[in-house]
């Protein structure tokens, strides 16, 4: 793996005067470059030939070596920031970033050059009825972020990236919720702070002002049904990603899960088609499940495609969290990843909607990220956490909270809630946090 061994080169090059990190050494590429060795897995390239993986082939079975990919991942990120210097660190941002990608979901470029062929500036322009000069401006600027290639002068073919945007339509629809609906919201995010200074409203937010509305982001989505889809393409790929998946919620609390009396009821608030639930139910046979969720059409089309095998043990009916719980008394109240979705003061309202159905001993159980605080972050992980932080403000007003946060929202919610803590299990992107209700 030429690649990754001439960067582990270079580091042992580099350490002896990069010396405030103990990260600065070859052993994450070392254990990664091992592992595709041994297991005859191909070489990371953006090359569009057969056999490229379209995304790291480590599965989620070999914790070990997805921590070391990452921790080489936010190394060289790091490095690459300490070689640049802070001047030219600050000077390299650029605005125009995001202009090839826009330009590539928007005109269709990926899908205009054959998946196996070539096609020129000239001929990509006359399809798009774009400027040839503009056509080339804009996919060189995305060969040099490994989108497209350019083999001969004028020449156009795939790199792995631009044949995923050409095949994947998921991938290029949420390839322009970024560069075109989430590009205006971040522009605008400034001008909502200063116009609502403080607001946790989910309509006086970036997106609002971008889309001149006054319409939380969902409901003004529901408006627009292209956009709409764009956005709901992403989740999709969102909800794929290994470190999702449902069964490190099912594997992390399964003590407690098993040692839930025989027939107990857990509820799964805003649990769209209840992924989570179906898991729980396959997995502990005493449980009795409900699945909620505001959207009744997302109901429907669940409920329609439920497993016959846990059919009587997993049911569906249509509730918005913000309003009183309906279901009394069941033993579990799951939520996953529907609190980043909303500021505090929303927040609170969802625990307070509890409060009624809620017997002594219940749990509150949820499903969601947790922030490092500031001396726990790691350097090269700090810039995606706070992307994704930003991100659910400009679009909510909302964000993801570090521990801390947590035992003071269901403090703030009611003093009968008890935080009794929380854990990341290894691999998950998620945490599995739990409250227990002793009552007022």
């Amino acid at each position: 793996m030429v690649v990754i061994r001439g960067f582990s080169t270079m580091r042992r090059n580099q350490h002896n005067f990069i010396t405030h990190s103990s990260s600065y050494y070859p052993t994450n590429t070392t254990k990664v470059d091992e592992y595709f060795t041994t297991h005859s897995l191909p070489t990371p390239s953006f090359n569009a030939s057969a056999g490229v993986p379209r995304e790291s082939p480590i599965p989620a079975s070999e914790p070990a070596i997805q921590a070391a990919r990452q921790s080489v991942i936010q190394d060289t990120l790091e490095l690459h920031q300490l070689m640049l210097g802070p001047r030219e660190h600050i000077f390299s941002y650029s605005p125009t970033h995001l202009v090839s990608q826009l330009a590539i979901a928007r005109f269709g470029l990926a899908r205009i050059v054959p998946i196996d062929g070539e096609a020129t500036f000239a001929e990509i322009a006359k399809v798009t009825g774009l400027g040839e000069t503009h056509v080339r401006k804009l996919i060189r600027h995305a060969i040099s972020q490994h989108v497209f290639q350019e083999p001969r002068p004028g020449v156009v073919t795939h790199s792995a990236a631009s044949r995923l945007l050409a095949e994947d339509a998921d991938l290029a629809a949420w390839a322009r919720w970024c560069a075109d609906d989430c590009w205006l919201a971040a522009y605008y995010t400034c001008e909502a702070m200063a116009r609502w200074p403080g607001s946790e409203e989910p309509n006086e937010t970036g997106f609002a002002v971008a889309n001149q509305t006054d319409l939380p982001m969902f409901d003004f989505l529901a408006t627009q049904p292209e956009r709409g889809a764009r956005f709901a393409a992403g989740m999709r790929l969102y909800a794929a990603r290994p470190d999702l998946n449902v069964q490190y919620l099912v594997d992390a609390w399964s003590s407690s899960w098993g040692s839930l009396p025989k027939g107990a009821t857990v509820v799964d608030v805003g649990g769209s088609h209840g992924e989570a639930a179906i898991a729980l139910a396959r997995a502990y046979p005493s449980l009795n499940l409900v699945v909620q969720d505001i959207d009744a059409p997302t109901i429907r089309d669940a409920y329609a495609r439920k497993p016959a095998n846990i059919s009587e043990r997993v049911r569906y009916m249509t509730h918005d969290f913000f309003t009183e719980q309906p279901i009394h008394g069941a033993d579990v109240y799951l939520y996953r990843a529907c609190f980043h979705n909303w500021s505090d003061k929303y927040a609170i309202r969802m625990l307070q909607a509890l409060i009624p159905a809620l017997k002594p001993g219940a749990r509150v159980v949820l499903n969601d990220v947790i922030v490092p605080s500031p001396k726990n972050m790691p350097p090269g992980s700090a810039l995606g956490v706070r992307s994704g932080d930003l991100s659910m403000t400009m679009l909510f007003n909302a964000g993801d909270r570090e521990m801390a946060d947590w035992a003071r929202l269901f403090e703030a919610a009611s003093s009968g809630f008890h935080f009794d803590d929380g854990k990341q299990p290894p691999g998950s992107g998620l945490w599995v946090l739990v409250a227990t209700w002793n009552g007022v």
